[in-house]
């Protein structure tokens, strides 16, 4: 099945290669039409110095943040945009255009003025709602640490300042902060031990409405509804008595994804998640059992070491490819940050709940302050080492390329000896017997 899947996903990644690689030589001069007309809001995306609004294939650019927030522009709205209209497939900044495609937009409008011409209200609109109260409660509970809490509960990186998001740069672990399979195998893990006592099939039904849920509240972000997928395929396979095969999937459902749109190749969060399941499922057992050895380490710390080491393997490289970056000490940092998160998340969904329970209440928030403090502490003074990580002027994907063959022929070489090994132990075993 493997074989047959990356055959299949070898076969549509050329394919999209060449058609956009088409279209691109296709590419004409930077064109622009001055209009006005309405839209209505499908989603809003908050940064730090200004607003994204997506109508449809449109995505609506607003410099002005306070006009934003003045307006209470939500899901459902119908807006009045005046403004510069350019197609993407001649939008001079290549790179961004390739990105806004690689979210199934075909437009960029930068507007010089939104005016609100009616308000709605749809399932989006109610959604929208329940993140900005769970953001308010979050301000109200832990204040001054906030955009962190909010960054891990459902993805909002907006209020992060840039030397924290520098910061984690630099160690390796500004994943943590992106809604992924991490936080899902978090949440569900959280899910399963509520419902020990259930029945297997009514409890892995409700993790995954509850998946299903927090996807959706969370924006329903590319990374997270991938991460839902996998772990829909997970439970499909435990019902239907099937070995899960996570790299088998993961060339499947990427497959799937490049279809729907080949410029998602654009998206870097879906190549590092790509590459970061992929390397997970090439290198997880053998560095599990080279750690086994380390015998006065509990198994379930290994277990998550492993995983951190093995995913940062083939993500490597992209992350140089993608912002020229190689931190040195991302292994160490995540060897210590994700045990940390782990240990903030029970306590920090659970505050959000219980936060008017007198002293029960206090004591959850203290601790998520404390293993917060904790993470960026260590964080701060380990990224402050010298060589803790080098910045390149500009990447290459050419240096990108020959990096991945030279781990794949290691990898290559490390399967045929241990599948000798193996071999000639079976041999010894037979003649033995």
């Amino acid at each position: 099945m493997r074989r047959y899947s990356f055959v299949i996903f070898i076969c549509i990644l050329i394919t999209a290669i060449f058609l956009i690689y088409y279209q691109e030589v296709q590419f004409k001069e930077e064109e622009s039409v001055l209009i006005q007309a309405e839209y209505k809001i499908d989603s809003i995306d908050k940064k730090p110095n200004y607003t994204m609004f997506y109508s449809s294939n449109i995505a609506i650019i607003e410099y002005d943040y306070s006009l934003s927030e003045e307006r209470k522009i939500e899901p459902g709205t119908i807006v009045s945009v005046q403004g510069n209209l350019f197609n993407l497939n001649a939008y001079e900044q290549r790179s961004y255009a390739n990105y806004l495609k690689s979210r199934d937009y075909d437009y960029l409008l930068k507007s010089s003025e939104i005016v609100l011409v009616k308000q709605g209200i749809n399932l989006k609109t109610i959604i929208y709602r329940i993140r900005e109260n769970i953001g308010r409660r979050v301000d109200f509970i832990y204040r001054a640490d906030s955009p962190f809490v909010k960054a891990l509960v459902y993805g909002d990186k907006s209020e992060i300042e840039e030397n924290d998001t520098d910061m984690f740069s630099k160690t390796g672990i500004s994943h943590l902060l992106a809604i992924s399979g991490f936080h899902i195998g978090l949440l569900a893990s959280i899910v399963l031990i509520l419902l020990k006592n259930f029945p297997s099939s009514i409890k892995y039904f409700l993790v995954l409405i509850f998946i299903f849920v927090y996807v959706v509240i969370t924006g329903a972000r590319p990374s997270a509804i991938r991460a839902g997928i996998f772990y829909l395929i997970y439970i499909i396979s435990i019902f239907y008595c099937r070995r899960y095969d996570i790299i088998s999937s993961a060339f499947l459902l990427s497959s799937l994804l490049i279809i729907l749109n080949p410029y998602i190749l654009y998206d870097a969060g879906f190549t590092l998640s790509f590459m970061a399941v992929i390397s997970i499922g090439m290198f997880y057992k053998s560095i599990s059992s080279l750690l086994k050895k380390i015998k006065f380490l509990p198994s379930y710390l290994l277990s998550l070491m492993s995983l951190t080491i093995a995913a940062q393997i083939l993500t490597l490289p992209l992350t140089y490819f993608y912002f020229q970056r190689i931190s040195f000490i991302s292994i160490l940092s995540n060897l210590v940050s994700v045990p940390l998160v782990t240990m903030i998340y029970p306590f920090m969904l659970f505050s959000l709940v219980i936060y008017k329970i007198p002293i029960l209440g206090s004591i959850m928030i203290n601790i998520v302050k404390l293993l917060k403090f904790i993470l960026y502490y260590f964080n701060q003074k380990i990224s402050e080492f010298s060589m803790a990580y080098i910045d390149f002027d500009a990447s290459n994907i050419y240096t990108t390329i020959v990096a991945y063959v030279l781990i794949f022929i290691f990898y290559t070489i490390f399967t045929i000896y241990t599948l000798k090994e193996n071999k000639n132990e079976l041999q010894g075993f037979t003649q033995k017997y």
